[in-house]
């Protein structure tokens, strides 16, 4: 993933020349939406050298139109459906925070919570020994943990969270809440707190709470998708051969997550939700239509301002958006007329993205692989989606 506004000019000339080509040729709508915008997105992802993914839409907090294009896998080509799963990377935060509200809103936790609490055992910056650390600190990225090379050291050889908490590296000079430090960590550690307080697995708890009282086809266990068609990830600059992702080798090799491991579950949160366009959309919709989701205050008022009100900068100037409790806020009148919330994923060459605004208006959208290019943060990819998918500035056939 291209980072830096250098690399990020040099993908966007190589890509034309070099990119991975795509190999569909048609947008597939399902569901009411004019001609002009299934020209408009076909034009977009071919652009965008996307692999094949699922957008889904909203409108005045419904769901609208869906698309569906390319594929799941290459050689041979799997064509997407409606019903494929995605890996979403960093989305998955998201979803661990709307856990974290709905379980707020039962009256089983507080996010102002010190995280120590919840863990059984005391969790400070060795910087702030006196300084609690909240529950809210890890889900706004506030929290003073970083992403150390321990933790990095876990994707090969199994690392335990206690140890990765008592490696010096893992905390920064600032004090919870006074600096922005985006933190995969942190954010994975939020799952294993709430294995610890609870007792069951983060997958569990998901399923019961939020997935299944919202219709949402979405799992954090991949051993669960035996039967379901889950999508690879490719990248399309440099073009390798073999996905980056290979969700056939992920399926056979997993186990299933059935029970806590508070130690060990912290990669899960922060980034392995797999989820449909449709499941992914269905998650925003407590956070836009209130108790109208599901017949009751699925989260209170409280909750949805957590975490659609930012609390922390990005702290490179050219950035636009703001992070809350585990959603950004992007507000740049050049791309949208109108302030959105939402998230991103980039994974294993895979763009993803989901955003709303106040009235309801939104997309998701999941691929197996499109141009990382970024400027400010946020993708190209999903700032051609906002201006095409909102409803604001849709073409209308």
């Amino acid at each position: 993933m291209p980072v830096g506004n250098r690399k990020n000019l040099l993908y966007g000339l190589a890509l034309p020349l070099l990119g991975r080509r795509c190999r569909w040729r048609n947008v597939t709508c399902t569901g009411e939406r004019g001609a002009d915008v299934t020209h408009a997105l076909q034009r977009a992802l071919r652009r965008h050298h996307a692999v094949g993914g699922c957008i889904q839409c909203m409108a005045g907090g419904r769901l609208t139109a869906g698309y569906h294009y390319g594929n799941v896998r290459l050689s041979p080509d799997v064509p997407v459906t409606p019903e494929t799963f995605f890996r979403t990377a960093s989305i998955a935060k998201m979803a661990c925070a709307l856990l974290v509200m709905r379980l707020q809103t039962l009256g089983k936790l507080d996010v102002e919570e010190d995280i120590s609490a919840l863990w059984g055992a005391p969790i400070r910056n060795p910087n702030y020994p006196e300084t609690p650390i909240a529950l809210r600190a890890l889900l706004s990225h506030t929290s003073g943990l970083a992403d150390s090379p321990l933790y990095y050291s876990a994707y090969r050889k199994p690392v335990t969270a206690s140890a990765i908490l008592a490696d010096p590296a893992t905390y920064t000079g600032s004090a919870p809440y006074q600096t922005f430090r985006y933190s995969n960590f942190a954010a994975g550690l939020v799952g294993c707190l709430l294995e610890k307080r609870f007792g069951r697995s983060l997958e569990s708890l998901a399923q019961a709470l939020v997935f299944g009282p919202l219709g949402a086809r979405a799992t954090f266990d991949i051993a669960s998708l035996g039967g379901a068609q889950l999508a690879s990830s490719y990248r399309v600059l440099p073009a390798g051969r073999e996905p980056a992702f290979d969700a056939p080798a992920r399926l056979s090799a997993a186990s299933p997550l059935d029970a806590p491991d508070p130690e060990n579950h912290y990669l899960l949160a922060s980034g392995s939700l797999f989820v449909t366009a449709e499941g992914l959309m269905r998650l925003c919709l407590p956070l836009v239509q209130g108790a109208e989701a599901v017949g009751e205050p699925f989260v209170d008022a409280r909750a949805v301002r957590m975490m659609t009100a930012p609390t922390a900068d990005w702290p490179e100037p050219e950035v636009r958006m703001r992070h809350g409790a585990g959603m950004l806020e992007v507000d740049d009148r050049a791309i949208y007329p109108h302030r959105l919330n939402g998230h991103q994923g980039f994974a294993y060459g895979a763009v993803n993205g989901v955003f709303f605004d106040g009235r309801g208006n939104g997309f998701a959208s999941l691929n197996s692989g499109a141009s990382e290019r970024r400027v400010g943060h946020l993708s190209c990819l999903n700032r051609d989606l906002i201006r095409i998918c909102m409803e604001e500035g849709a073409p209308h056939g």
